[in-house]
């Protein structure tokens, strides 16, 4: 265990409780998705494509981040380059469905 985790375990509540959050506010979303017909065929084939691409260029940033890792295996420099390529995920799932999106 890390000396930071052990001296403040309540990090994990407070972890636990952000994703209790987030899955509630996932479902209050589905829900109002459902009630406006907003979850159709068009809308499944546009997200299916653009996590498939999201996905192939993500293995390849993550391929090239492990030997960085290992060679400078740091706590706050994994900590920082584990939370880049989470917002690069998310960046490029966001440009991968612009561009379905204006494909179809």
């Amino acid at each position: 265990m890390s000396e930071d985790f052990l001296q403040n375990p309540s990090v994990i509540l407070i972890l636990l409780g952000n994703y209790v959050f987030l899955i509630t506010l996932f479902f209050i979303q589905r829900r109002i998705g459902k009630k406006n017909h907003r979850y159709d065929e068009r809308y499944y084939q546009v997200n299916n494509q653009a996590k498939g691409k999201t996905w192939d260029v993500m293995l390849v940033v993550m391929l090239i981040a492990w030997p960085i890792v290992i060679m400078f295996d740091g706590i706050s420099f994994s900590f920082f380059l584990l939370t880049i390529l989470y917002i690069l995920h998310c960046m490029i799932f966001a440009i991968a469905s612009a561009y379905y999106n204006s494909n179809e």
